[in-house]
C-alpha cells in the first residue's frame, strides 16, 4: 500500500505525478525479487493523520498487505506507522523526523531518505561555509519542524552560529506578519525555513510586503522545498521563489536504475516531461526497490510461505539490503535511515539548479554560482555591517559639535582675558571678577568633559569625563550660590551689619563644596571603579562604562546627584529671594533663569547619560551634547557674557573707556534710572547725589515731604509662615510727611512719583504730590502707614534699599530733625537709635520699624538704622 496526499490543496497534483512514476516500479521489483509479483494499492491521506489511519485500516481489513510506503509529512507518517505496528508491516518512508529512529516505537520503519539528525548539521555546515554567523529559523510546529530546528540549533551552537530568532508557526496558519516582524527586527537577513511548500507560498508573499525579499535577503529551505516550484502556477509566486536555496540528499542519476526508470516512464507516458524524475519521486520509487530487495532476502532466509504469512522473526537490520538506487548508493544507519551526501539547489527560472555539493566530511564544493533574487550572484551578508554608534572623530556630526565646543571654549578664554584687562570697571567690580572667572572656567570644564568620550575610550575616560563635568557644574552653580548668598545676607536683613562676606570667605565655601564632591569621587575611583566596555549587539557596536561593583557605584552616583541637586535648589531659592535687589547689583534673576534652564536640560541629559539604548545610542549622544552646549551657553551668557557684551558695546559707542558709574546698555542692560529731586521750596540749594539732582535744604520738622520709589522688603511679625518664606523685594513708594510725623509705604501708581530716588516737596495746604499718588493708587493693594510719634508694638519692619550713601544721609538728616523734636521719656526694649549697629551692605538700606512693645507714656521711638554703608 502506498499512502500519498493525493488531494492535498497544494501538493495533490505533484503527488499524483509521483504515483505515476511509482506505477512503473512493479516490473523492476519483480526482476529484483523473482519469487514474487507486486501490486501497488494507492491511498489518499489528504495530508490528514486521521484520514490516513482510516484509509489504512479499511484496506488492511479487506486485503492482504505485506508492506507500506509513505506518507510524506512526519506528522501524518507518525500516526500511520503506529497504526501499522500491530501487523508488523515493513514500512518505508521519506519523513525525516528523528522520532522514527526509535526502534522501540517503530521497529519496522526505515527510509531511503536521511533523517534530521543528518540534515540539521548539514544545513548548519552549509551556513557556516557561506560565512553566515547570524540566522533566523522559521519552522513548522510539528515533528518535522521541531526535530529539524533542534538538530540544526545544536550543530549551529558548536559552529559559533547565532540564532537571532527561532520562530515556530502552527500547521494551518495563514497569517505570518508577527513572525516576519520579529525576523525583520532581528538584524539578520538569513532565514532558514523548515516547513512545507503550501505554507511557504503564503509566507513569501507576506514577506515581500514587509520588504524582506530582495538581493540582500537569503531564504533557505530544507528537503521539502524540492517540489516547491512544481506547486506554483501564478507568475508572481514563481517570481517570489527566485533565488531560494534548499538542501536535498545528493542525487547521482548516472546509474542503471535511473536509466531503467527513465526508459519505463517514457514508454508509459510518452507525452510527459521527464523533469518529474527528481527529488521525492525518485525517493518513493527507491522505497519500492528497497522493499523488493528486502523481501527477496527474507524469501532466501525463511522461505516463501513464511514471507506470505509474515511468520518469521527477522529484525529491521535483517530485512534491509544496501543497493544502488536511482539516486545513487543506498546504505543504512543502525536505526534504518539512509546515510547520504547532500546537495544545495537554487530555484532559477522554472527549474531547480544544482549549485553546491556538500559531502559528509563537511567539504563544500561549488558547482555553479547561486543566483539570488533579482539576478544577483553576490552572496549576501548575514547582517549589515555593525553600526558604530559611539561618537568618533571621523563622524561629521560629532566633528561639528566639537567645533562648536572649541569655539565656545576659545570665546570664554578670551572673555576671561577681557575681564582681567577691564577689572577696574564698575560693572565688573560690582559683580565680583573672581566669581566671573570661576564661572567661565567651570563652563570650559563642562564643555571639555564631553571631548573625552569621543573615540574608543581609554581606561580612565569614564571617571575623567564625569569628574570634569561635575566639578565644572559645581564651579558654575557654586559661584552662583556664593554671589546670591552674599546679596541675600546683605538685603534680607532688617539691620545693616558692621562686617561683610568677603570674597575669600565665599571661595572657602566653594572649596568646601568641591571638597565634599572630591571625597565622593576618591571613594568612587578607589573602591568602585568604572571601566569602558565594548558592547557588540546584533546591529551595533558601542562602549559603555561598566562598574566593578554596581551597588557601590550607584550609591556614589546617587549621593552626588543628591548633593548637586541640593546645590541647584539652594541657588534657585536664594535667587528667588533676592531677585529685586538694587539694579546695580541685580543679576540674581539671571541666576534664577540659569538654574531653571539647567534643571530643564538635566531632565534630558541625565536619562540619556545612564540608560543604554542600543539603536538610539548615536542619537542619544547628539541630543545630550546639544543639551549640554545649550545649557552652558545660556549659563555663560546669563552670568558672564552679557556683562562683557554690554561693556564692549559701551566702550565702542563712546570710543574710549566707559565713564565711571554708567550702566550696561543694549539687551543686557539692567536699567537703573534716578529721578531728579526737584526743589519745591524757596531757598533750597541743589547738589548732585550719585548722578541725580537732590535738593539739600535746611532741614526743618515742618514744611517738607520726602517721597521716592525703592525696593522694599517686608519683615518681622504679622506674616504667616508661608508668607515669611516667600516675601520678596517689591517696588514701593515710600512717603514721609515730616510735619504730620507720618511714613507710608504704598504700591506704585501707573505713573509713579519717581522711578527711583528721593523727591523733597513743600507741604502746601490742599496739595500733596504724595497724597495725589495715594489717590491714584486708591482701589489697589493697600500699603502700610505708621505715625512717627506713636509707637505701635507690632514687631513689623520694612527694609528699604536706597541708591547711594548720600540719599541715605538725606533721609536720615530729615528724620533726625523729627526725632530731635520729640521728648523721649523712655526707650522701649528692642529699639535702637539711628547710630545703632546693623549689617554692612554693598547697597544702601534704610529701615523704619515699630518695636515689639509699647513705650512709656509721652515717649516715642524711631527704630532702625539709616547710617551710610562702610563700603560702596
Amino acid at each position: 500500500m502506498v499512502m500519498l496526499p493525493l488531494s492535498d490543496p497544494s501538493l495533490g497534483s505533484v503527488f499524483r505525478n509521483i504515483s505515476d512514476v511509482m506505477s512503473v516500479a512493479p516490473a523492476v521489483m519483480s526482476t529484483i525479487d523473482p519469487n514474487h509479483n507486486y501490486q501497488l494499492v494507492f491511498q489518499d491521506s489528504a495530508s490528514v493523520r486521521s484520514t490516513a489511519v482510516n484509509a489504512y485500516t479499511n484496506v488492511t481489513n479487506t486485503q492482504t498487505i505485506h508492506a507500506l510506503v509513505g506518507e510524506y509529512s512526519s506528522r501524518v507518517t507518525l500516526g500511520l506507522a503506529l497504526a501499522a505496528n500491530p501487523r508488523k508491516l515493513w514500512h518505508c518512508g521519506v519523513a525525516s523526523a528523528v522520532d522514527f529512529d526509535s526502534k522501540v516505537d517503530f521497529p519496522n520503519f526505515f527510509r531511503v531518505a536521511a533523517n534530521d539528525n543528518q540534515q540539521g548539521p548539514v544545513v548548519a555546515q552549509f551556513v557556516y561555509s557561506m560565512g553566515w554567523r547570524a540566522v533566523n529559523v522559521f519552522a513548522v510546529a510539528d515533528p518535522y519542524g521541531q526535530s529539524l530546528s533542534t538538530t540544526f540549533a545544536i550543530a549551529a551552537v558548536n559552529l559559533g552560529i547565532n540564532l537571532y530568532t527561532q520562530q515556530q508557526y502552527q500547521p494551518g496558519m495563514t497569517q505570518f506578519g508577527v513572525y516576519l516582524d520579529a525576523i525583520q527586527a532581528s538584524g539578520s537577513k538569513i532565514v532558514l525555513f523548515m516547513g512545507f511548500p503550501g505554507d511557504f507560498k503564503l509566507i513569501i508573499q507576506q514577506a515581500k510586503l514587509h520588504g524582506m525579499l530582495g538581493p540582500d535577503w537569503v531564504w533557505f529551505g530544507t528537503s521539502t522545498m524540492a517540489m516547491y516550484l512544481d506547486t506554483l502556477s501564478a507568475d508572481s509566486d514563481k517570481s517570489n521563489a527566485q533565488g531560494m536555496l534548499f538542501s536535498f540528499i545528493r542525487e547521482d542519476r548516472t546509474g542503471p536504475q535511473f536509466q531503467t526508470l527513465q526508459s519505463l516512464y517514457q514508454t508509459q507516458f510518452p507525452t510527459r516531461s521527464t523533469s518529474i524524475l527528481a527529488g521525492f519521486s525518485l525517493l518513493y520509487y527507491d522505497c519500492l526497490l528497497a522493499l523488493a530487495y528486502g523481501f527477496n532476502k527474507m524469501t532466501a532466509l525463511y522461505g516463501d510461505a513464511a514471507v506470505q504469512s509474515h511468520s518469521y522473526s527477522a529484525t529491521l537490520a535483517d530485512f534491509l539490503v544496501p543497493f544502488n538506487a536511482t539516486t545513487g548508493s543506498v546504505a543504512y544507519t543502525a536505526a534504518g535511515s539512509r546515510i547520504a551526501d547532500w546537495q544545495i539547489q537554487s530555484i532559477q527560472g522554472t527549474s531547480n539548479r544544482l549549485v553546491y555539493q556538500l559531502w559528509r566530511n563537511g567539504t563544500l564544493d561549488k558547482v555553479a554560482d547561486p543566483v539570488f533574487y533579482g539576478g544577483s550572484t553576490t552572496v549576501p551578508v548575514d547582517r549589515p555591517p555593525l553600526a558604530i554608534v559611539y561618537p568618533r572623530w571621523s563622524d561629521s556630526g560629532v566633528l561639528a559639535l566639537v567645533i562648536i565646543r572649541v569655539v565656545m571654549m576659545t570665546t570664554m578664554l578670551a572673555g576671561m582675558a577681557y575681564l582681567v584687562v577691564h577689572r577696574q570697571e564698575k560693572q565688573i567690580r560690582q559683580r565680583s571678577m573672581p566669581f566671573l572667572l570661576v564661572i567661565s572656567f567651570g563652563c570650559i570644564l563642562i564643555l571639555g568633559a564631553e571631548l573625552i568620550l569621543i573615540g574608543p575610550p581609554a581606561s580612565p575616560s569614564c571617571h575623567a569625563s564625569s569628574i570634569l563635568l561635575t566639578f565644572g557644574f559645581e564651579l558654575v552653580i557654586g559661584s552662583a550660590v556664593a554671589k546670591t548668598y552674599r546679596l541675600f545676607k546683605i538685603f534680607d536683613n532688617a539691620r545693616i551689619a558692621k562686617g561683610g562676606l568677603q570674597t575669600s570667605t565665599l571661595f572657602h565655601q566653594i572649596a568646601a563644596v568641591l571638597g565634599v564632591q572630591g571625597i565622593l569621587f576618591i571613594i568612587w575611583v578607589a573602591a568602585f571603579p568604572v571601566w569602558p566596555e565594548l558592547v557588540t549587539t546584533r546591529a551595533s557596536i558601542y562602549y559603555r562604562c561598566t562598574p566593578t561593583n554596581a551597588t557601590g557605584h550607584w550609591a556614589i552616583i546617587g549621593l552626588s546627584f543628591a548633593f548637586n541637586g541640593l546645590l541647584l535648589l539652594a541657588v534657585c531659592f536664594l535667587a528667588y529671594k533676592t531677585r529685586n535687589v538694587d539694579s546695580s547689583y541685580r543679576e540674581t534673576h539671571w541666576i534664577l533663569y540659569t538654574a531653571q534652564n539647567v534643571f530643564v536640560c538635566s531632565v534630558v541629559i541625565i536619562p540619556l547619560s545612564f540608560i543604554d539604548m542600543e539603536s538610539f545610542t548615536t542619537t542619544a549622544y547628539a541630543i545630550r551634547a546639544v543639551a549640554v552646549i545649550f545649557a552652558v551657553a545660556f549659563a555663560y551668557m546669563a552670568l558672564v557674557g552679557r556683562l562683557i557684551v554690554g561693556l564692549w558695546v559701551d566702550k565702542r559707542a563712546a570710543g574710549v573707556g566707559k565713564p565711571e558709574g554708567s550702566s550696561p546698555v543694549g539687551m543686557f542692560h539692567n536699567k537703573q534710572s534716578t529721578a531728579a529731586l526737584q526743589p519745591l521750596t524757596s531757598g533750597a540749594t541743589t547738589t548732585t547725589v550719585g548722578g541725580s539732582t537732590t535738593v539739600m535744604s535746611t532741614p526743618t520738622a515742618t514744611g517738607f515731604e520726602l517721597a521716592g520709589q525703592f525696593p522694599v522688603l517686608r519683615r518681622g511679625s504679622g506674616l504667616g509662615l508661608v508668607n515669611r518664606f516667600l516675601q520678596t523685594w517689591t517696588a514701593t513708594v515710600v512717603y514721609a510727611n515730616l510735619a504730620r510725623g507720618i511714613i507710608s509705604l504704598t504700591p506704585p501708581a501707573v505713573k509713579p512719583v519717581s522711578k527711583a530716588g528721593t523727591k523733597i516737596m513743600s507741604t502746601v495746604a490742599g496739595s500733596s504730590p504724595a497724597l495725589d499718588h495715594q489717590a491714584e493708587t486708591a482701589g489697589k493693594a493697600l500699603g502700610a502707614a505708621m505715625p512717627l510719634l506713636v509707637h505701635l508694638g507690632t514687631g513689623a519692619s520694612w527694609v528699604v534699599q536706597m541708591n547711594n550713601a548720600d540719599e541715605v544721609a538725606l533721609w536720615a538728616q530729615h528724620l533726625k530733625v523729627v526725632a530731635s523734636s520729640i521728648t523721649t521719656g523712655a526707650t522701649s526694649s528692642g529699639a535702637t537709635s539711628s547710630q545703632g549697629a546693623g549689617t554692612t551692605s554693598q547697597a544702601t538700606a534704610a529701615a523704619a520699624a515699630t518695636g515689639p512693645s509699647r513705650p512709656t507714656a509721652g515717649s516715642t521711638v524711631l527704630a532702625g538704622s539709616l547710617r551710610p554703608p562702610a563700603k560702596a
